[in-house]
């Protein structure tokens, strides 16, 4: 968790792409060894894992965001971390179909194939996003907070370094509130992520070809969500309540999951949870959008510790429940669903407290805007008398347009 804050407050100081390259990198390594474990079945399989964990030191998805944020336009920052994420959800809603068309090992081989194009591509065509005016400002103020320090205490500086980065998420109502918010609905998108696809083979024997369809069903709605629905749902009812009700429909689609006796129902629930997707990029551009440039590795990181955090601790709060139903008490196995059904909608409930004019782009600028517009009246308010006397002297007078005329 601090190396997703030290590396997101890097992000503001150095070049992303640098960054961004890193993480497309490491995340060549585990598929390199899978396709090396199944040519030499000797291979321990920890290196796999082991370099599977590696990935988590830099996330290039949120890297990704990040960038994106650096050339957007902040009213439109949610729209295009939905368009990113709709290309995932292509790549989702594929990858378990080609697992029924090709062997194993073909399979492993060709994810290294595009896991290498993607590496090649950011390698040599990844434009630079940091504005070097911004990264200059971040690092002057890396550096006066250890000017006039000691050896000693810059090495504590640096010990503590992290819980002060993170102490950003206290700064205001709306970032204790999203902190909050990111913690419950992690717990439960890794309590599923890690255990609905055992769940429903070992509960409703799904096989093969009912756990493609399934990721056929998220990839598709999913894309349909994020690049048809996201926009047009942001103008229609502002940031606040579109992650309110997509946690709602998390909430019914978790338990969904949890009250599920056969494979309809957990497909149903799978189109429903799909458009809880909306959720993620529209809190990534309330956060870009309350911040400072110079700050956004800094909010990345600390909310993406907290995720790490929900990561670490759903899954573990589910299989409790699921250890203490699972011989029949309350609803049985499928309690764990209907326990994450009540975090996200804790979740939802801290979503609908969100302060509207922090997080609903149309009100601020639509404000700025209007800002605009008045700056500019009194601008040619007070320039009138200057063009009138340059015009006199000139031959020429100002219409009723504003402009001028030949005499």
């Amino acid at each position: 968790m601090p190396v997703d804050t030290l590396l997101f407050v890097v992000d503001d100081v150095v070049f992303e792409t640098a960054l961004l390259i890193a993480g497309v990198f490491l995340s060549i390594l585990a598929p390199v060894c899978l396709v090396l474990m199944q040519m030499i079945p000797e291979m321990n399989p920890a290196w796999y894992y082991t370099t599977g964990a590696l990935t988590g030191l830099i996330n290039w998805i949120a890297l990704s965001l990040s960038a994106l944020s650096d050339v957007m336009p902040p009213e439109w920052r949610a729209a295009s971390f939905g368009m990113l994420l709709a290309g995932l959800f292509l790549g989702f809603s594929m990858a378990p179909t080609l697992a029924l068309l090709m062997p194993h090992f073909q399979v492993s081989v060709l994810s290294l194939v595009v896991i290498v194009f993607g590496f090649l591509n950011t390698l040599l065509f990844f434009p630079e996003t940091v504005d070097p005016e911004m990264a200059a400002i971040a690092s002057q103020v890396r550096s006066s907070q250890m000017e006039g320090m000691t050896a000693t205490e810059k090495i504590l500086w640096n010990i503590k370094r992290p819980a002060w980065e993170l102490s950003i998420l206290n700064r205001s109502e709306l970032f204790r509130l999203l902190a909050l918010l990111a913690f419950f609905s992690g717990m439960v998108s890794a309590g599923d992520q890690t255990l609905l696809v055992y769940y429903v083979e070992e509960r409703l024997a799904f096989n093969d070809h009912d756990l493609a369809s399934m990721f056929l069903i998220m990839g598709l709605l999913g894309i349909l969500s994020q690049a048809a629905f996201l926009k047009p749902f942001i103008e229609c009812a502002g940031e606040r309540m579109v992650v309110t009700w997509c946690f709602v429909l998390g909430a019914i689609n978790n338990f969904m999951y949890g009250i599920a006796q056969d494979k309809a129902m957990i497909f149903a629930a799978m189109g429903i949870g799909s458009f809880t997707n909306m959720s993620f990029p529209t809190i990534s551009a309330i956060k870009a959008n309350n911040v400072d440039e110079s700050e956004q590795g800094r909010i990345q990181g600390a909310l993406y510790s907290v995720k790490a955090l929900a990561s670490g601790t759903g899954p573990m709060a589910m299989r409790f429940v699921y250890h203490l139903t699972k011989d029949g008490a309350f609803i049985g196995p499928g309690s764990m669903f209907v326990f994450s059904s009540g975090l996200m909608l804790v979740a939802a409930g801290f979503a609908y407290a969100l302060p509207d004019e922090k997080v609903d782009s149309r009100q601020r600028y639509a404000q700025n805007d209007e800002a605009g517009e008045s700056e500019s009246v009194i601008f040619q308010d007070s320039t009138a008398p200057l063009l009138n006397n340059a015009s006199l002297q000139s031959g020429s007078s100002p219409d009723s347009y504003g402009g001028t005329k030949m005499l």
